[in-house]
């Protein structure tokens, strides 16, 4: 069912309810109260301050000031506009290469990326920003080194380690850029007035889609949004405003000479070890590493598993291999992890030891990943993951005696059946 305010009252299906005098369908009122108690909202009325443009540039220069102080690389204002692309992505879901997450076509999911209007009514500009967390050339530990010629060997360095995405390193970025967001939308209501809704990673929204219109950079082959100078290890978050601020970047997205791209380059595509780049911009999530080892919750495909190698918590691949990130933030600093935004990285946060994370119980796993995003996974899905990787790299005593205990005594079925593919697979190599 698609919703939407119309005079202050409900429009569903054709029909106003005015609230006050008739009661609004329960499903509607349910939908309501979820949105609401959101707490992503600025703003509790439409009073925005009358503006001229010379003043709505002025407010909107101060933003982009007030971003790059709270740590925001990258600013950009697009119009709410709908996706060019919103086609494909139909496509997308009806080729099921979302996997098993069924919440994205949801009808009333697909109705807000049809139509942005509907995420927050009367809203007139989407201020698109970004924050880089990329550790660059000489950022990362050795176990996480990759390269096209050997990015689909099963595993690198040390093979009692795991490696987890760099993204993950610190804190959860979705309260990072959330309060950074939130912020941003009380200084521009302190300003200007109008009512924001922010998101970042969490809404039905086609942000790349909106942040390459900002001007924040172009989606290439990986399907992630690059920006020429810092290259794609960022993370995006939107804020909706019903205040008309001036837009950036190139509303109609016309192909042209002087504009970045891929061009002939094709090595994310080959470096991915799961093929799940399966064309130009399009990822089947299927077969993608980091869909397997965060958001599917099942068993992993046997086929699969053998080229997973060592990656316990998603994967950088395709971001390490693509020429426009080959950006260096310092100089060398030995083989220690590094990140511009989560700074010097614990080894056993960037490669946890996998003996440690396949026996991990739920009490444990919370400690360790407390405030981290690795956190949403739980423990039980870590030693899915953990499993995998011993299987493809580990030999030793203690990885055996960790799988043997993992694959007889482990509180879930889904893990003793890993534990169990994987003492077959050493066994084999033996």
């Amino acid at each position: 069912m698609v919703m939407w305010f119309a005079n202050r009252g409900w429009l569903c299906s054709g029909v106003i309810v005015k609230m006050g005098r008739r009661s609004a369908p329960a499903d509607v009122v349910h939908v309501w109260k979820r949105e609401m108690a959101r707490n992503n909202w600025i703003g509790k009325k439409s009073d925005i301050v009358e503006c001229d443009r010379e003043k709505l540039l002025e407010i909107k220069n101060e933003l982009k000031s007030k971003a790059r102080r709270l740590g925001l690389s990258l600013i950009g204002v697009t119009s709410p506009k709908p996706s060019a692309r919103f086609e494909k992505y139909k496509q997308w879901l009806q080729n099921s290469y979302h996997g098993e997450l069924d919440y994205m076509e949801r009808e009333d999911r697909v109705a807000r990326r049809r139509n942005p209007g509907l995420i927050l009514p009367g809203a007139q500009s989407v201020i698109m920003v970004g924050m880089f967390y990329w550790p660059g050339q000489n950022g990362f530990p050795k176990e996480h080194e990759v390269s096209i010629t050997h990015a689909r060997n099963s595993s690198n360095g040390d093979e009692t380690r795991g490696v987890v995405s760099s993204y993950a390193w610190g804190e959860d970025y979705h309260r990072i850029l959330e309060r950074k967001l939130k912020t941003l939308g009380k200084q521009l209501n302190k300003v200007a007035g109008g009512v924001g809704r922010f998101y970042v990673d969490t809404g039905a929204v086609l942000e790349r889609d909106f942040a390459e219109r900002a001007g924040l950079g172009f989606i290439g082959k990986n399907s992630l949004l690059i920006h020429p100078r810092g290259g794609s290890g960022f993370f995006i978050g939107e804020l909706f405003s019903t205040v008309a601020l001036p837009v950036d970047g190139d509303e109609e997205m016309k192909p042209g000479r002087g504009r970045a791209g891929c061009g002939k380059c094709t090595k994310c595509m080959v470096a991915c070890p799961t093929g799940a780049i399966v064309e130009e911009r399009v990822v089947d999530a299927r077969k993608c590493i980091s869909y397997l080892t965060i958001e599917l919750k099942g068993d992993i495909a046997e086929e699969l598993r053998p080229l997973m190698g060592n990656r316990v918590y998603g994967c950088d691949i395709c971001q390490q291999v693509c020429p426009w990130n080959r950006i260096k933030w310092r100089e060398d600093d030995g083989n220690a992890a590094w990140s511009p935004l989560f700074g010097a990285i614990e080894k056993e946060v960037s490669t946890p030891k996998l003996t440690e994370l396949v026996l991990m119980d739920e009490s444990e796993f919370a400690k360790r990943f407390e405030k981290s995003a690795v956190r949403r996974i739980g423990a039980e899905r870590m030693a899915r993951n953990a499993a995998v990787a011993l299987g493809n790299g580990g030999a030793g005593a203690a990885d055996l005696r960790a799988l043997r205990i993992a694959a007889t005594r482990h509180r879930s079925a889904l893990v003793r059946r890993h534990a169990r593919w994987a003492l077959r697979r050493i066994m084999r190599r033996a």
